[in-house]
C-alpha cells in the first residue's frame, strides 16, 4: 500500500466517528430545513389570540418546522371571527408575529375553503370540471344523423344554493363535448347499480369534496 492510499484510508477511518456523531445529533435535533410541515385549520370562524399562541407553541415543542394557514367551514358551531374581517386580520398578524418568534415558517392559502385558488379570474374552461354522460339508443342497421342529447350538469357537491348567481349561470350553461362512444346495446335491461360509487371519476372521500363524472362542467 503506497503512502497516498494509506493517508486516504487513515483520513476516512478517523472521520467515521465524527460522521456518526453528527448523524446522531442531526437525528435528535433536526435542522429547520428538514422539519415537517402541517396544515393549520381554523374552523368556522373559531380564532383567538390564546389559541393561536398555544397551537404554535405546541408545534414548536413537537418539532414542527412550518404550518399552512387555512380557513375552512365544516358546519361546526360558528365562531365570532368572520374571514377577512378587521378582527380576523388582527389575529392573522398575531399569528405571523408568533410564528416568527417561535421559528416556525408560515404559508397562507389564497382563500378560504378546500381549494384556495379560486376566483372570478378563473374562467369556466380553466376551472375544476365534471364529466357526465347521456345515452341515445338507435335501432339499426341505419344511418344516424342527429344531435345527441345534452346531459344535465351534476349537482354541485355542496348544493346549487351555495353558488353565486354568476356561478350558477356558468354551471348551467357551460358544456364541451369530450367523447362519443358507440357500442351494441347489452341484452336485457342490465345496468350497473351505484355506478358513480364504483367508478374512480366520482368519489366523495371523507373530509374532502371530490366530485367527478362524465361531462365537463365547471365545478
Amino acid at each position: 500500500m503506497n503512502k497516498l492510499k494509506l493517508t486516504l484510508l487513515l483520513g476516512l477511518t478517523l472521520s467515521l466517528p465524527l460522521f456518526a456523531a453528527n448523524l446522531e445529533k442531526g437525528f435528535r435535533n433536526p435542522p429547520p430545513e428538514t422539519r415537517p410541515w402541517v396544515y393549520w385549520y381554523f374552523m368556522d370562524g373559531n380564532l383567538s389570540r390564546e389559541g393561536i399562541t398555544a397551537d404554535l407553541e405546541a408545534m414548536r415543542d413537537a418539532g414542527i418546522g412550518g404550518a399552512i394557514f387555512l380557513e375552512v367551514d365544516l358546519g361546526l358551531p360558528r365562531g365570532s371571527i368572520k374571514f377577512m374581517s378587521p378582527e380576523w386580520q388582527v389575529l392573522f398578524v398575531h399569528a405571523v408575529h408568533e410564528s416568527e418568534r417561535l421559528g416556525i415558517d408560515l404559508a397562507v392559502a389564497a382563500g378560504p375553503g378546500w381549494c384556495g385558488a379560486g376566483g372570478p379570474w378563473v374562467t369556466p374552461d380553466h376551472s375544476m370540471q365534471d364529466l357526465v354522460a347521456s345515452e341515445t339508443n338507435v335501432m339499426g342497421p341505419a344511418k344516424f344523423d342527429s344531435v345527441l342529447s345534452r346531459p344535465p350538469p351534476r349537482v354541485p357537491f355542496f348544493g346549487e344554493s351555495t353558488l353565486t348567481p354568476e356561478l350558477a349561470k356558468q354551471w348551467r350553461e357551460f358544456y364541451r363535448d369530450v367523447a362519443v362512444l358507440a357500442f351494441p346495446k347489452p341484452k336485457g335491461n342490465l345496468r350497473l347499480t351505484d355506478v358513480d360509487e364504483k367508478a374512480l371519476y366520482h368519489r366523495a372521500l371523507p373530509g374532502c369534496a371530490s366530485n367527478r363524472s362524465l361531462r365537463r362542467t365547471p365545478a
